[in-house]
């Protein structure tokens, strides 16, 4: 019985043996030890610091980003690059935006400054001195008419001054005569009738070379011109210019008035254009004209004249417009477009259409600065075809890139695109 009970204690003490162990293996394997805990906090602190230098270099990253935008829309270029690239640079002002009136319209020689040289006398072209297109000075000979009718002209002119002469004489001696009481007073009246006959013959025989185009140098030099120098008529040059029309050849039997030479001062020129209704209560004489010919030139002018009538074939009214054309730039017969300024309101700052331009979808101009140019943002109000009013981002006196600014605006596009792939 005592055995029986003592293998029973035996059994149960062993079985609470080997329940204590298994809890124990449990406890180990869901809890890690000490230096695993710690090995543990270890890492989470190098990963905290990891994480903490991360945003302290995307930090970094942002304020060198932030450094560059700083930057961005600045062209660095030297006065050498600047007037190499041949960029042109015009100052903000205040000015006037005007209504313009686009026209089209064709270059003509000025009507006050040419001259149609035309035959005063039937005859044959002996000579030509001036061709076409030559310079020509007031005065100087452009071509030689030799006429029978002329020849005739001169003749009668000089029997008319030895008539004239005669009679003069004549009338002297039976004044003296009379006042001695030699001869009677009818005779010295008969004398005096005589010559007042003849100067008057003279006077008409000059008139009617003067008709015929000799000047009055020319008159009194007759009496010394050789008799084969009679039938010859020098064609003179009223005014300086260039020869623009010439329609003889030498040899040629010419009629009288007809028109052998044209003549223009073309120092000054006009343009014609044809205003129609709408815009014709809006021009003015002594408006300003924007020209631009075919070939890029351009020039400014005054309308001199607008016609008070509508040519009914056209529904257009004529205005003619006056040039400067000292350097030549125009010429007769070329055609234009032009731009009349009809008046408008004051702006504060004005700048040429030339200097606005378009950059990513932003309006912008580039403004001069030491170093180069800077790209600005500006809002634009009121523009006309030549001109447009700043509102914002520029101001009176600033200088800006006005022409050749396809480089500035290149590298300000690729500026942009780059700032743009970046973000």
């Amino acid at each position: 019985m005592k055995k029986t009970i003592l293998a029973a204690i035996l059994v149960a003490t062993l079985a609470t043996a080997i329940i204590g162990y298994l809890a124990l293996e449990t406890d180990l394997i869901s809890a890690p030890s000490a230096a695993v805990q710690a090995q543990h906090a270890a890492d989470d602190g190098h990963a905290n610091h990891d994480e903490a230098r991360s945003q302290e270099d995307t930090s970094h990253e942002d304020g060198a980003e932030a450094g560059h935008e700083g930057e961005e829309g600045v062209i660095h270029l030297d006065d050498r690059q600047i007037a190499r690239a041949g960029i042109e640079v015009v100052e903000a002002v205040a000015g006037e935006i005007s209504k313009d009136v686009a026209v089209i319209g064709t270059v003509i020689a000025d009507a006050d400054r040419t001259v149609h040289v035309t035959t005063r006398i039937p005859g044959i072209v002996s000579d030509i001195a001036k061709r076409l297109g030559e310079p020509v000075e007031q005065g100087e000979v452009l071509a030689i008419l030799e006429s029978r009718e002329l020849a005739e002209a001169k003749a009668a002119y000089l029997s008319s001054l030895r008539q004239a002469r005669l009679q003069s004489t004549k009338l002297e001696r039976e004044k003296a005569l009379w006042r001695k009481k030699v001869s009677a007073e009818q005779d010295y009246l008969d004398a005096q009738a005589a010559a007042a006959t003849a100067q008057i013959s003279l006077d008409a025989a000059q008139q009617r070379l003067v008709t015929l185009g000799l000047k009055d140098d020319e008159i009194k030099q007759l009496q010394d011109q050789p008799a084969q120098g009679m039938s010859l008529l020098e064609i003179r040059s009223p005014l300086s210019g260039r020869v623009i029309d010439r329609t003889v050849t030498r040899g040629e039997l010419v009629p009288a008035d007809k028109e052998i030479f044209r003549i223009a001062d073309l120092s000054t020129v006009w343009v014609e254009f044809p205003v129609y209704g709408a815009d014709l209560p809006l021009v003015r004489e002594g408006q300003q004209v924007s020209v631009t010919g075919s070939g890029g030139q351009t020039a400014e002018g005054r309308i001199i004249f607008v016609s008070p009538t509508i040519e009914p074939d056209t529904g257009a009214a004529r205005a003619v417009g006056s040039l400067n054309n000292a350097e030549g730039t125009w010429r007769p017969g070329d055609f234009v477009s032009g731009v009349i300024s009809t008046g408008g309101a004051a702006a504060q700052v004005v700048l040429p259409t030339s200097a606005i331009q378009t950059v990513g979808g932003e309006t912008v101009v580039f403004a001069r600065l030491e170093d180069g140019f800077e790209k600005r943002a500006v809002e634009i109000g009121r523009r006309n075809g030549r001109f447009a009013e700043v509102l914002f981002g520029v101001f009176a006196g600033d200088r800006v890139a006005s022409g050749n600014t396809f480089v500035l605006k290149a590298e300000a596009s690729r500026g942009a695109a780059e700032h743009s792939h970046a973000h």
